[in-house]
């Protein structure tokens, strides 16, 4: 979306939420519950809503789970969509044909949360954040998000470089859902337990869920599984073990690491991976009008937080730390900058807004469409 009020983008949001006093959760998982812990004494729940039959008329959080079909609105009544990127555009397709209208009846979470909060008492809040310490990596998947195989060199940020863009970001950002500290692969970072640490002794109330994921093939040392036992922190770990087979037996091992030393983790199978195709895509004729609609009709949801910037889209950042892309000033939020009156336009750029209305990138791009026909096998190793 292109700035033509910054400051001033989502008053009518506001306006529309300040008439609904009840709300249906649209999504009993990790993001339904998430917003749920943060939002249970600011809001009135009427219970949750999920497509999955088996989940229909049990329990969370003490919130009853209903089925969209067992659900009527009134006029002070509206759902919030919380569910991942991934699962949204379906989700988001079934309640425009049952007649729900965004905005009006339905907000999507990260909008909600963030209007709710700045509006209402001047705070930022953020549904997540990605940080790199590094791109290093042992794997060299095809499809690689990170678009490592084009790299070459991996770029691997110093403690003292990341610290402080976790400083700028916490001077900036009063709190965060979901802090994630990505890579390549997180393990193989040296540095990697100083930085949860210091998210952890510093700005741990802040952080609603603290994660970071692991490719699953790499088992790190007894010293430094320990060190992270003692933090609140998740592991979402990647299970590539199809294609990766000689990396089973890691997988194995660090499954039972995380076990031994009680730590929290999921493990994520996933079916399919996009194929954004960045040196295969030619979007380079299209208008700006093009760009812009292209820009927000992407199911990407991720922001990157490096050298003290935020960015518009965490690819467009990963695809120019791979030297496959130029990124502009324009796409950027330097937080060096940042002052107090600027709140509302930091939440506008998180929710989408920039002064393009749209990323270098997205001109070789397919984007993240969930309807993306090109897919692959995931970690597929680059012959």
């Amino acid at each position: 979306m292109k700035w033509t009020r910054k400051g001033h983008e989502l008053d009518h949001v506001y306006d529309k939420i300040q008439k609904k006093d009840k709300y249906y959760i649209f999504g009993a998982g990790d993001y339904g519950s998430q917003f749920y812990r943060i939002m249970k004494d600011e809001i009135t729940v009427l219970g949750y809503i999920d497509n999955s039959p088996a989940k229909r008329g049990q329990n969370l959080h003490g919130q009853k789970i209903y089925q969209l079909s067992d659900v009527k609105l009134s006029e002070d009544t509206a759902i919030i969509v919380a569910v991942s990127q991934i699962a949204r555009s379906g989700l988001v397709s079934k309640l425009d044909d049952e007649g729900y209208i965004e905005g009006e009846d339905y907000f999507k979470m990260e909008l909600f949360l963030s209007v709710w909060y700045v509006y209402r008492y001047n705070k930022v809040y953020f549904m997540s954040v990605s940080m790199l310490p590094s791109t290093a990596c042992n794997l060299n998947c095809e499809l690689c998000l990170n678009f490592n195989p084009y790299a070459g060199k991996p770029d691997v940020r110093s403690l003292a470089q990341v610290k402080e863009d976790i400083d700028l970001f916490f001077q900036a950002v009063d709190y965060v859902m979901l802090y994630h500290v990505s890579g390549g692969e997180p393990f193989l970072y040296p540095h990697f337990a100083e930085v949860i640490e210091y998210l952890g002794t510093r700005y741990r109330d802040r952080i609603l869920t603290l994660r970071t994921v692991t490719n699953g093939t790499v088992v790190p040392p007894d010293s430094l599984l320990q060190r992270l036992s003692e933090i609140d922190f998740e592991i979402t770990v990647d299970d590539y073990r199809e294609a990766v087979p000689d990396k089973k037996e890691d997988f194995e091992r660090l499954i039972q690491k995380l076990n031994k030393y009680k730590i929290k983790y999921e493990i994520n199978k996933a079916e399919s991976w996009i194929d954004l195709a960045p040196t295969r895509t030619d979007h380079s004729m299209w208008t700006e009008e093009q760009l812009i609609e292209h820009f927000d009709n992407c199911a990407q949801t991720w922001q990157e937080l490096r050298d003290g910037k935020l960015y518009s889209c965490n690819y467009d950042g990963y695809a120019t730390v791979a030297r496959i892309n130029e990124q502009q000033k324009e796409e950027v939020f330097d937080l060096r900058n940042f002052q107090p009156e600027q709140k509302k336009e930091l939440v506008e750029f998180r929710l989408g807004y920039n002064e393009k209305g749209y990323t270098n990138l997205c001109k070789h791009c397919r984007g993240f469409y969930m309807d993306n026909p090109v897919v692959g096998q995931p970690a597929a190793q680059k012959k």
